[in-house]
């Protein structure tokens, strides 16, 4: 933060592992440019805007807004998908103009939520206007509901290094009325009385005093021990919240032979975390795979009893 600055946060180089993940290889505009001329001596013919959308990621990016798109409930939960993208903010690296609006641009991060949505989009009962996040990472979740939605409220909450980007994020594209913040207007201790969108951190969840219709985890609760995953979703299901998404690995993260090394010492697995809402009264209303969801993820959508 203190070398790259927050204004560039999307473009940090760990940023692709930690919570903006890319479309494509990692080919650079100068790769792609030497492997348009390989491929101009194999084929004459080789379309130099194909060749590069295939190397960049575009494709890619392109499938899933579609994805999305065909996806979408419009009866149970109209959205504008086409006039909402990502915004600049941060620097993103990646922007593919997808839909038919100039300057309406999409990154991986904004596309994965918006698939997220899509399936819920098929389960709701009416459109959700209140969203609780743990580890929400730069908070584009918020992005996409908040845009769409004036009213909508969302609440993220995550560890220190996470708030302070999603604090930055969401304020720059929305102000401090409509975000509050964890700074000196918030105590210590005590309710926290959440009226509008804010960004906690995650010790704070207990004192979280506000209604929400979902929950959502998206490939975090796969990265924490069982005990940690189950003490959150007691806390959650506790709170009455009305719809539970999960977005996270069937097989867990690799497993880590002592505390300290990547990975968990007990993996925690999609199953898991469907098993956790399961036994404090949550229903599976939609689950999800491929070719909705990719590389060994799964998408479970449940609903309070």
């Amino acid at each position: 933060m203190d070398t790259l600055g927050l204004e560039r946060f999307k473009s940090w180089p760990r940023s692709a592992t930690w919570f903006y993940p890319r479309y494509g290889n990692g080919f650079s505009n100068l790769s792609i440019g030497v492997a348009y001329e390989a491929a101009l001596q194999a084929n004459p013919q080789a379309n130099k805007n194909w060749v590069t959308s295939a190397l960049n990621g575009a494709f890619e990016a392109r499938r899933d807004y579609d994805v999305a798109g065909v996806c979408w409930n419009q009866d149970r939960w109209p959205a504008n998908l086409e006039d909402f993208g990502e915004s600049p903010v941060g620097t993103p690296p990646q922007a593919y103009g997808l839909s038919l609006i100039e300057g309406v641009r999409f990154g991986r991060p904004y596309l994965n939520y918006l698939i997220v949505l899509a399936a819920l989009s098929n389960h709701v009962d009416t459109p959700p206007k209140s969203f609780l996040e743990i580890g929400g990472g730069f908070g584009v979740l918020g992005e996409i509901v908040m845009s769409r939605d004036p009213e909508a409220r969302y609440v993220d909450l995550d560890i220190p290094p996470l708030v302070t980007v999603s604090s930055f994020y969401l304020t720059e594209l929305f102000g401090r009325d409509r975000v509050q913040t964890y700074d000196d207007s918030v105590a210590d201790s005590g309710a926290i009385d959440v009226k509008r969108s804010a960004v906690l951190p995650t010790w704070r969840l207990e004192d979280v005093r506000a209604d929400f219709d979902v929950f959502v985890n998206s490939y975090s609760f796969q990265e924490m021990e069982p005990e940690v995953v189950d003490n959150y979703i007691d806390k959650i299901c506790a709170m009455g919240v009305t719809y539970a998404v999960s977005l996270n690995s069937e097989l867990g993260t690799a497993k880590a032979e002592q505390a300290g090394e990547w990975g968990s010492l007990q993996p925690v697995t999609s199953a898991d975390i469907l098993n956790g809402f399961q036994k404090r009264g949550y229903t599976l209303i939609g689950q999800y795979g491929a070719p909705l969801i990719h590389a060994g993820r799964q998408l479970n959508v449940l609903k309070r009893n």
